[in-house]
């Protein structure tokens, strides 16, 4: 009986011990990966090197608003004022219908390129450098939406709000 209770009370301890330590583990979108010294970051307009106007801005905004949801950084609009920038060119962007027998479009096919780097403004280096970080979607045409323009430009955004995404899971999530 003696041993049975050193155990718990062993087991207890260790579960106290790991659960102040933690393990590592969060929630999606609730940790920050970065080093503590990059609280503050810029991410001017991304360049855009392909012929779809106006994508540059909507992925800049998505980018800013996916950092923005993330806790421990801050976005500032002004470089001078941030430990470190996000910068972007897009460099290739397809977007690809596919169509039934009835020739109508049933969903669209996105893939978006980008060369994407975090320089940390406070070690004078390149923190986290990809450049062919390639985000692909299939956006399932909603029914009821007959216009191609409207389903063009909801897959756009919603395929810049997922890239945006998976920029921001790779630096704050470290994955």
């Amino acid at each position: 009986m003696r041993n049975t209770c050193s155990y718990c009370l062993l087991a207890l301890c260790l579960a106290g011990i790991m659960g102040t330590n933690g393990c590592g583990y969060h929630l999606a979108g609730q940790g920050n990966a970065l080093p503590v010294h990059l609280q503050k970051i810029a991410v001017p307009i991304f360049k855009n090197q392909t012929y779809e106007y106006g994508l540059e801005n909507i992925v800049s905004q998505k980018v800013i608003d996916a950092f923005n949801r993330r806790s421990g950084v801050k976005v500032v609009k002004d470089p001078s004022e941030a430990d470190a920038v996000l910068e972007g060119d897009i460099t290739d962007y397809k977007y690809i219908p596919t169509l039934n027998s009835q020739r109508e479009v049933t969903q669209y096919y996105i893939n978006i390129t980008a060369s994407v780097r975090l320089r940390d403004l406070v070690k004078e280096s390149i923190y986290w450098e990809n450049k062919n970080f390639i985000f692909n979607e299939i956006y399932q045409v909603t029914e009821g939406l007959s216009s191609v323009d409207v389903n063009r430009q909801k897959a756009w955004e919603d395929a810049a709000e997922d890239f945006a995404e998976s920029i921001a899971n790779v630096l704050f999530e470290g994955f």
